[in-house]
C-alpha cells in the first residue's frame, strides 16, 4: 500500500544507492591516479642514474697516463665507447683506452706545423664535430683525425671572456648545444653565480636567452665549503642531467638542465688532486680525469653501486 510513509523509506533507500554508487566512482578514480602515481615514479628511477648510485668510494679501476699527458684537461666520449681527451696548452687530442690507459692515438689542430697554442679548457664532440673551448670562450671546431695527423679548424669567438672564466665544455643534444661552464666571474655582478652558456650548433652563436645562473652557495653549502669552482661538466647520457666537477673542492655536482641542484659529493682528495675531466662511458659509469700536478696523470673510472 502507497502510505506516505512507505514513499518516505523509499525515498531514503533511492538516496543510500545513489550515495554509494558514488562512492564506488570516487574510490576508482582515486586508485587509478595513485597506480599513474606510483607507475610515473618507478619509470623515472628505473630510466635514470643519479649521482648518489654512483660508488665514489670504489674505483672500478684507475690508471697513470703517459708522463706526456701529464696536462690532460677535458674528456669526452663519441662512437660506441671511446675516450677522447686534450692537452691544457696545446691543440692536441688523444683517444685513451678506458679499460687499461693505453693512449691508442693523438693528432693536432693546426693550420701550419705546429700544434695551435692556447688556454683549453674542454671538449665535446656533437653532430659528428668535436669542439675545444678555450679560458676565454673561444670555441674551436674541427674532424677527427688518424694517429700523427693535424687537423684544420674554425674558431667562433663566443666574447664569454669578458664576463666568465669557462672551465668546462659539454653537448646537450636535446636542445643542440654546447654548455660552457664557468670558473670565476669576471664581472663583479655575477661574482656570486655559477654561469652556464648555451651555444647553438645550429647558429654558430649564444643561445639569445643568456646564461642559466646557479648561485655559487646551493651547491657550496652542500659540502660545507663557501666556494665551488667548476673544472668540467658533462650530460648524463641516461638521466639527461650534467655532471659538473670542482677540482678546487674536490667535489662533483648534479643539477638539472634547469638549474635545480639535486646533489653534491665529495672525491677522495689522495685519489683526485686535481680533477679537470669528467665522461661517461657505454655503460653509463663515470670517468674523471686528474691533472698530474708535477706527477702523471690518471684516469679514474666509477661504476653504479650495486645493490643492496
Amino acid at each position: 500500500m502507497n502510505t506516505p510513509g512507505n514513499k518516505l523509506l523509499l525515498g531514503f533507500l533511492g538516496i543510500g544507492v545513489l550515495l554509494f554508487a558514488v562512492a564506488l566512482l570516487v574510490r576508482e578514480d582515486a586508485a587509478i591516479t595513485y597506480a599513474a602515481d606510483r607507475s610515473a615514479v618507478t619509470s623515472s628511477h628505473d630510466d635514470s642514474l643519479t649521482l648518489v648510485q654512483y660508488d665514489l668510494e670504489k674505483p672500478t679501476r684507475r690508471f697513470k697516463l703517459p708522463k706526456q699527458w701529464r696536462e690532460i684537461s677535458g674528456l669526452t666520449t663519441i662512437g660506441a665507447n671511446r675516450l677522447l681527451a686534450h692537452d691544457d696548452e696545446r691543440g692536441v687530442v688523444c683517444e685513451i683506452d678506458d679499460r687499461t690507459g693505453a693512449i691508442v692515438k693523438a693528432f693536432a689542430l693546426s693550420d701550419q706545423c705546429a700544434p695551435i697554442a692556447d688556454d683549453f679548457e674542454g671538449i665535446a664532440a656533437a653532430e659528428g664535430r668535436l669542439y675545444l673551448v678555450s679560458s676565454a670562450g673561444r670555441l674551436y671546431e674541427f674532424g677527427e683525425g688518424a694517429d700523427q695527423e693535424t687537423v684544420l679548424y674554425n674558431l667562433y669567438a663566443t666574447g664569454i671572456g669578458r664576463d666568465h672564466e669557462i672551465e668546462g665544455l659539454a653537448y646537450d643534444p636535446d636542445q643542440r648545444v654546447l654548455l660552457l661552464i664557468s670558473k670565476n666571474a669576471r664581472n663583479p655582478q655575477l661574482a656570486d653565480h655559477i654561469a652556464i652558456y648555451r651555444w647553438s650548433v645550429d647558429t654558430k652563436q649564444l643561445v639569445a636567452d643568456g646564461p642559466l645562473l646557479i648561485p655559487t652557495a646551493q651547491l657550496a653549502h652542500r659540502i660545507d665549503r663557501k666556494q665551488f669552482q667548476p673544472s668540467g661538466i658533462e650530460r648524463h647520457p641516461l638521466s639527461g642531467t650534467y655532471f659538473i666537477v670542482a677540482a678546487r673542492q674536490c667535489a662533483v655536482a648534479e643539477i638539472t638542465p634547469q638549474g635545480q641542484v639535486l646533489a653534491v659529493a665529495k672525491l677522495a682528495a689522495k685519489r683526485h688532486p686535481q680533477a679537470e675531466g669528467i665522461a661517461f662511458t657505454a655503460d653509463h659509469a663515470l670517468v674523471l680525469a686528474d691533472e698530474g700536478a708535477g706527477k702523471r696523470a690518471t684516469l679514474t673510472v666509477y661504476s653504479v653501486a650495486k645493490a643492496q
